[in-house]
């Protein structure tokens, strides 16, 4: 079981080394007690320089085995370069309806990259600010090691 769970998380590791990233990164420094608190803002800034293609937003999680919520829902707010802004909540799903994890298990470590807005076309090229907060109606979200945020090419 141990392989499975390794070789899985592998290829999805090869299989996103492959994919033509316009930006990826993670925020560990906001979770040094492994919870996320109740409005506390996840700030990325993405460079978007192509404004002619399309492209994908995914979330990534890295949480403790052993995380009890189904779903987190989040608000994201989207500050383009020139200041309009723009606020969407999405539902970012932890476990399927059979209670297994979607993402790869290794240890005591889970990760999961999910797509939750396709095709999304930036009107401007520049420097976007990306605000990510929780809805989760409690003080904090334990087992939260990171959150990331990535924004992918549409494949054509």
């Amino acid at each position: 079981m141990r392989i499975k769970s390794i070789l899985t998380f592998l290829t999805i590791v090869l299989l996103t080394a492959s994919c033509g990233h316009v930006y990826r990164k993670y925020d560990k420094k906001s979770f040094p007690t492994y919870s996320w608190k109740y409005g506390q803002e996840i700030i990325f800034t993405p460079t978007i320089e192509d404004i002619n293609k399309s492209y994908n937003l995914v979330l990534g999680i890295r949480h403790l085995y052993g995380f009890q919520l189904s779903r987190i829902n989040v608000t994201i707010k989207s500050i383009s370069p020139s200041g309009k802004e723009m606020i969407k909540d999405y539902e970012f799903n932890i476990l399927k309806s059979d209670g297994k994890y979607i993402g790869s298990c290794s240890g005591d470590m889970c990760d999961l990259e999910a797509v939750v807005d396709e095709n999304i076309k930036f009107e401007e090229a520049g420097q976007y600010k990306y605000v990510i907060t929780h809805n989760v109606q409690v003080e904090k979200i334990p087992g939260i090691m990171e959150f990331g945020l990535i924004i992918d090419e549409r494949d054509k």
